[in-house]
């Protein structure tokens, strides 16, 4: 593999861990182009969207190079973006060969995410806090922590299988609207909106949201429209899972 070659999958696997892991799309435009930019040349090319990359190198003597790759996933990892950060300024300064450069790259992509555990009580606190934010009792933080657990639990675990995007939101909607209900149910002094409304803030997309404003303001007009479609697919399958569960709720 000769060293353009090289320099586009750098930028490549630069930009897919961190379009992949919640980065701004400009952001990822630059990043880029700074690591095309150690060639020299000029007219260099940089384009990213939620989910294709597009990079091209002019070369005088074979032709300009051109390639692309499709992202698939999507989440949330700023740890991947400050090392991916760092990377790219530590080869971009000389500190690194591409050849380093590249080795730190996979190993980015590869590090191991928060174990099952940590994630699933990551959101049964986020349960339970916003729980009591928004005026529930001690008792409907406490019920929303146990409904947050199964709701993460749910999530996590569907994170790891191919599933369409909106499944996983949906499902964590339904989970969570049926067991705040059965709580409800079995505790009648408890408040059934201070509960589902505490729990789902923790899957609400206003992260994806003002990554789509800056986007749409830094005139990336096709991915920051994506991205607003994308929102409100997310809080669309959200509203039917748990709409679904109150529908069962009240029929029952």
């Amino acid at each position: 593999m000769d060293y353009d070659t090289q320099l586009i999958n750098l930028a490549l696997d630069a930009g897919e861990i961190m379009l992949a892991s919640g980065a701004e799309t400009f952001r990822v435009q630059d990043t880029m182009k700074r690591i095309l930019s150690t060639s020299g040349r000029e007219k260099i090319e940089a384009l990213a969207m939620c989910t294709l990359l597009m990079v091209t190198l002019p070369r005088e003597e074979k032709g300009p190079l051109s390639m692309a790759r499709a992202v698939k996933s999507r989440g949330v990892n700023f740890e991947k973006i400050c090392a991916v950060n760092d990377m790219s300024r530590a080869f971009v300064s000389g500190q690194i060969t591409i050849e380093e450069a590249l080795f730190r790259c996979q190993d980015i992509h590869n590090a191991p995410n928060f174990r099952f555990g940590t994630r699933v009580l990551g959101y049964g606190l986020n349960g339970a806090g916003f729980a009591l934010m928004v005026g529930g009792s001690p008792l409907d933080g406490f019920i929303s922590f146990f409904v947050a657990l199964l709701m993460g639990a749910t999530l996590v675990y569907l994170g790891g299988k191919k599933v369409p995007f909106f499944f996983g939101p949906l499902m964590g909607g339904l989970v969570t609207g049926l067991a705040a209900c059965a709580a409800h149910l079995f505790l009648p002094g408890t408040q059934l909106d201070k509960m589902i409304i505490g729990t789902m803030k923790a899957l609400l997309p206003g992260l994806a949201l003002s990554k789509a404003m800056r986007d749409l303001l830094e005139g990336n007009l096709i991915s920051g429209n994506s991205k607003v479609v994308e929102v409100l697919l997310h809080a669309c399958s959200i509203a039917a899972g748990v709409a679904i569960a109150l529908m069962i709720f009240h029929m029952s």
